[in-house]
């Protein structure tokens, strides 16, 4: 199934002509995307330079320029941040929630 989803992929270059996780599945008679993102990760590990958008047209690509690159990249740095915050903001919270508060004394 991955080198179906590599040939695949091969006609799917640059951003404009990216294709959903969905399609891919559809097209490897898969019922949803989560074998796909597998498969992408692992093409990934192995050095194959599977792009992705989240912006219209949002998908997965193969990049025709250095841009493109960038523009990924930058992307996934973004989320990482992203992410982060929102870790840090439920273990903060989430302590603070399942912590019950304590009075304190006037002396």
């Amino acid at each position: 199934m991955k080198t179906e989803l590599r040939k695949i992929l091969e006609r799917h270059e640059g951003r404009d002509r990216a294709i959903t996780g969905m399609e891919l599945a559809k097209r490897l008679n898969q019922r949803d995307d989560r074998r796909i993102r597998i498969l992408i990760r692992e093409l990934r590990h192995e050095m194959f330079p599977i792009l992705s958008s989240t912006t219209s047209p949002a998908g997965y690509y193969l990049p025709t320029n250095q841009i493109e690159i960038k523009e990924c990249l930058a992307s996934l740095r973004s989320r990482l941040v992203e992410d982060a915050t929102t870790r840090r903001d439920i273990k903060i919270g989430g302590g603070r929630y399942l912590t019950p508060a304590v009075q304190e004394r006037l002396l």
